[in-house]
């Protein structure tokens, strides 16, 4: 191989490189992005299943009581 074409594959390599490190950070940006926006969402789900919880221990001590 000559020098020429040897620099030709080391700057196809490292376009490769660069090219996947920018797909990388974008990646990495979309996910904190989504993190964010699920971190200043209200909490629902443990709301909901804290009530359910609650009224499965009141329904459980009624049925002690009543017996």
């Amino acid at each position: 191989m000559s020098k020429d074409e040897m620099s030709k594959e080391k700057k196809k390599s490292t376009l490769v490189e660069q090219h996947a490190l920018k797909r990388l950070e974008k990646v990495e940006e979309n996910q904190r992005k989504a993190y964010e926006k699920k971190k200043d969402d209200f909490p629902w789900k443990q709301i909901i299943m804290g009530l359910l919880f609650g009224v499965i221990l009141l329904l459980m001590l009624i049925q002690m009581i009543v017996k």
